[in-house]
């Protein structure tokens, strides 16, 4: 499958210039890691002076948050549309949920070198620090698709597909933070000899089903499982 964003020719002039700046920063990040990308390079594949570039982006990590909220946005819009349908607007709150948390574990597998990106991501903010306002904005852009997870809940609380009521903000992102760990360590690959990821999908298949029994669905609403 091709990677999920691509460098863009730069050699002609661009209606936005800041996109494409943003968009070959992603493609590059996502192809060599954030560590091997220099400013330069990012200039260089955008058809701008270095000295431009920092003068929009003062850091390799504050274009590095903007790269992550245009690769969040194409990662969030591939899934929108594939459920966006006739078919899944007809299914029940909990089948909802299950093609939704099947979606994420397709996308999860289908593009490692966004999870690996996104693993990088984190220890370099954790490392180098960000502008709360920027980091603000990247978290708005991971939670886009929240909205959706959670009216797919009330939806089966109110046809009665989803049978326990809980807090689903807290059960969302215990899932999905769940569910990135596994998708990440599968992209490192096995550290220690207990590491066996032979099925690794299975490990997110796993936490799906568990979320299944918190919610109360039924086993038959499974799907693919």
């Amino acid at each position: 499958m091709a990677p999920l964003v691509n460098l863009a020719p730069s050699n002609d002039e661009p209606l936005d210039r800041l996109a494409l700046v943003i968009n070959q920063a992603a493609a590059l990040f996502l192809r060599d890691g954030i560590a091997a990308v220099r400013m330069t390079d990012i200039a260089d594949a955008s058809g701008i002076g270095v000295a431009t570039l920092y003068r929009r982006f003062k850091t390799k990590t504050s274009i590095a948050i903007h790269a992550g909220m245009h690769m969040w946005g194409l990662f969030n819009e591939r899934i929108r549309r594939a459920i966006e349908t006739d078919a899944f607007l007809a299914m029940n709150g909990a089948e909802r949920l299950m093609m939704l948390f099947e979606k994420y574990i397709a996308a999860y597998s289908a593009y490692p070198e966004f999870v690996r990106f996104l693993d990088e991501f984190d220890h370099l903010v954790l490392s180098e620090g960000a502008e709360p306002e920027e980091l603000s904005a990247y978290g708005q852009a991971i939670d886009s698709f929240y909205i959706i997870f959670e009216d797919a809940y009330q939806l089966g609380r109110s046809d009665g597909s989803v049978t326990r009521k809980v807090d689903f903000p807290v059960l969302y992102r215990t899932v999905a933070h769940a569910m990135m760990g596994v998708a990440q360590h599968l992209v490192r690959g096995e550290v220690i000899p207990s590491d066996d990821f032979t099925n690794g999908t299975n490990e997110l298949t796993c936490i799906v089903r568990m979320a299944r029994y918190t919610l109360g669905i039924a086993e038959e609403t499974a799907g693919n499982e």
